[in-house]
Formats: C-alpha cells, structure tokens, sequence
C-alpha cells in the first residue's frame, strides 16, 4: 500500500515536453498531482537526486518513475 502523500525532490523532473532541474514531484496515492521547480528547501520532501521521469500509465494515470520503478 502506497504512503498517502509524498514530495520527493531530484536533480531532473523529465515530462513529454520538457525538463525541469532542481525540482520537486508531489505524489498522493501513487499519483502524480503537482511538480515544479524550487529554490528553497521545503518541509517533509525526501531527495531522491538523479531524474525522476513522469509518465501515464495504461489507465492515463500520470506516475512517477525512478529507474524504472513506481515511486508511491
């Protein structure tokens, strides 16, 4: 069962259109709900470092993906 909310920050946030460095992903539920850039550390996110990549799962549900792996 997935954590109910998370904000995990990384070096690269990779979508279809773009690449965002220094920034953070939001997750609920294992669902991507917001990702940006910062310049400030933020309460309560994790550091990942390296890329994380966003993409839709076979249900279109937008996912986040470290190495290949759902982060939840």
């Amino acid at each position: 069962m997935s954590q109910t909310f998370r904000r995990i920050g990384a070096n690269r946030i990779v979508d279809d259109k773009r690449v965002l460095k220094q920034a953070v992903v939001e997750i609920t539920h294992g669902r991507v709900t917001n990702y940006y850039t910062f310049k400030d550390e933020l309460p309560a996110t994790e550091w990942l470092g390296g890329t994380i990549r966003l993409r839709q799962d076979t249900d279109g549900i937008l996912r986040a993906y470290s190495n290949d792996t759902v982060l939840e």
